[in-house]
């Protein structure tokens, strides 16, 4: 069984007048609404639901459908249940079938800037450490985490403009 541990972080906000600045509080608005949404925010995912929720909305158990045409998922095409936990105003946290990890991180760093960090703990028992098959999974999967932080930034800078946030 194969275990990629990846990780990957890009500032919020930008140094460009013309894309909004986003505060801590609308990115945390975000990433609650990314948790009951995510088809709104990452381009891997086509539609959602919320199966059951609780803890005043901080535990949620939601189904993803990964779009069919994610050719570097081994999920493409299917329903995925996870289970979402949310840690105001700092991270999400997913739990998907097989023990993967994914957790969304909102930080800021030493120039009060907001950074967004996706980590990820991919478990693909089908796969074994060292083959040809590994390093393509692991190119595959980095790809996922580059595309979702900035799918997820530009659904937000959205949402900011529509005064959804």
């Amino acid at each position: 069984m194969l275990t990629l541990n990846i990780a990957y972080t890009e500032p919020v906000n930008s140094s460009d007048p013309s894309i909004p600045t986003l505060t801590r509080g609308q990115v945390w608005n975000g990433l609650e609404s990314k948790a009951r949404r995510p088809q709104d925010f990452i381009p891997s995912f086509d539609d959602s639901r919320v199966i059951e929720e609780w803890d005043n909305g901080s535990y949620i158990v939601r189904e993803a459908h990964v779009a069919a045409d994610l050719r570097e998922s081994p999920m493409a095409g299917k329903w995925t249940r996870e289970e979402c936990r949310l840690h105001e105003p700092v991270k999400t946290y997913f739990t998907l079938p097989g023990g993967s990890i994914i957790q969304n991180i909102l930080s800021e760093g030493p120039d009060h800037a907001l950074y967004l960090t996706f980590t990820y703990e991919w478990k693909l028992p089908d796969i074994e450490p060292g083959t040809s098959e590994a390093e393509k999974a692991e190119d595959d999967h980095k790809k996922i985490a580059i595309s979702s932080v900035q799918g997820t930034i530009r659904a937000l800078r959205k949402m900011a403009e529509e005064n959804k946030l």
